[in-house]
């Protein structure tokens, strides 16, 4: 949209600086009413997303699935799994942009159910499913997913590289997904131990992102006001934190092994 648009001058300003650069030019434009708040989250959520996806396509792209070779058409289970996806996912859109929750029906609570733990064979869909039963905002919803991910893809073995590479790459992780990945030793949060250095490597980078997203997401509670700044503020800050608890647990995973 034309309101969207940076000026030349600006976009001169932008080549050649790195995300985290672009992202406190633009916290700077925005305090300065060079501009408005449109911009400044159209701008930084498409920026985080796409270096998001700059840092997927190398590493994961040519990784082997044990599933990519099976030649099949699509099958009936398979269709209803990708609509009741495209409708979960439509959701969780709406309820992103207007802030109200749409609760599941108890038919489609037991349509999820069905789908994640019966057609583990299926797991491309599989694993967008849990990822967005782990984000959907429904309580019960949310324990079905994180069930199934503590049962199947936890596993010190055969930990699922790409459910966990895909869950980071995406552009909001839920509390969750931190709080899965550590264990706490005494007073200090490790890295659970059925996750391997290799994938923790791939992680990092990802679950950097994931910080800083929060730290743009902090910058804009802050130019908010009233209660609904305090309410913001105090929400970011503990997400920023929780980051920086698991990364730092990440860097001394990778380091000591």
């Amino acid at each position: 949209m034309k309101e969207k648009k940076l000026s030349t001058e600006q976009n001169l300003q932008l080549q050649g600086l790195s995300l985290q650069e672009k992202l406190n030019l633009l916290y700077d434009w925005k305090k300065k009413g060079e501009i408005n708040q449109q911009q400044f989250n159209y701008f930084s959520n498409r920026w985080i997303t796409r270096d998001g996806k700059k840092a997927m396509e190398v590493p994961n792209v040519l990784r082997r699935d044990p599933y990519e070779n099976r030649v099949t058409g699509r099958t009936v289970i398979e269709i209803e799994m990708e609509q009741f996806l495209n409708q979960l996912q439509g959701k969780l859109n709406q309820y992103l942009i207007q802030r109200t929750p749409i609760l599941l029906t108890d038919k489609e609570k037991r349509a999820y159910g069905q789908y994640v733990n019966q057609y583990g064979y299926l797991k491309p869909l599989v694993n967008q499913l849990l990822v967005l039963g782990l984000k959907y905002p429904d309580k019960e919803l949310n324990t079905l997913a994180e069930a199934q991910i503590k049962a199947k893809k936890k596993d010190s073995i055969l930990t699922d590289h790409h459910f966990w590479c895909l869950l980071w790459a995406d552009n909001l992780v839920p509390m969750d997904a931190v709080r899965m990945m550590l264990k706490k030793n005494n007073t200090v949060y490790e890295i659970d131990d059925c996750f391997s250095k290799e994938l923790i490597q791939e992680l990092l980078p990802l679950m950097v992102q994931q910080r800083d997203k929060e730290l743009v997401r902090l910058k804009w509670a802050q130019s908010l006001e009233g209660k609904e700044r305090e309410r913001e503020v105090a929400r970011k800050s503990k997400r920023a934190a929780s980051f920086n608890i698991l990364i730092d647990a990440a860097e001394r995973f990778v380091k000591e092994r």
